[in-house]
């Protein structure tokens, strides 16, 4: 991935782990005094901060975007296989990376709840194939199954968050492959058929 992948990831967990500072902050507070309450608040945060950063070296060193003139393939270290002919992209767009349960935690009854949104990035689009690892969470499977599916042939709507890989990713080799097959995608004339598979 590319420089400040890290910060991309923990974006969308930022309510939460300040929502944890200050639960933490209040209960060490009652127990301990003001000088636990403001340990707990910054060393909680810190260990879930240590926990994501495992999390992400994990990804980023088991995450391989394949380009080939068939098409764009995404394999990843937890099991994921995601693969797109060029022929089956319908669009460059905003894809959401759900990282984590999207589920609010906190209090009930109106008061304060906060919850991890996806991580955001551009990528490609379309009409695809998708392997899901068995042990893939059950929140996860939900999410996938919901998403649309081709009505001709039944293939899942897949996206492939390249913006997730590198944020510039239109300017260098990755936009190069897609300028080769699919310029229409990126606003160019024409469109290159890949040869059928072998």
């Amino acid at each position: 991935m590319a420089g400040g992948g890290f910060g991309r990831m923990v974006k969308p967990f930022v309510a939460v782990l300040v929502f944890f500072a200050v639960i933490m902050l209040l209960l060490f507070w009652i127990f301990t005094g003001p000088v636990g309450g403001i340990l707990a608040a910054i060393l909680g945060p810190l260990a879930l901060l240590g926990v994501l950063y495992g999390k992400f070296t994990k990804l980023q060193d088991g995450s391989v975007v394949r380009f080939s003139e068939y098409g764009v393939e995404l394999f990843d270290k937890m099991g994921f296989h995601i693969r797109l002919g060029w022929r089956d992209i319908t669009r460059i767009g905003e894809v959401d990376s759900q990282m984590a349960r999207p589920t609010p935690v906190g209090f009930r009854g109106g008061s304060v709840r906060v919850g991890v949104g996806p991580m955001k990035s551009l990528g490609i689009i379309g009409w695809g194939d998708r392997v899901i690892p068995p042990n893939a969470p059950g929140w996860m499977r939900q999410n996938l199954a919901a998403q649309p599916v081709n009505p001709a042939d039944g293939r899942p709507e897949v996206a492939i968050p390249l913006g997730g890989v590198d944020p510039n990713w239109m300017q260098g080799p990755m936009g190069q492959w897609v300028r080769q097959y699919r310029p229409d995608l990126l606003g160019g004339p024409g469109y290159q058929q890949p040869h059928p598979p072998r």
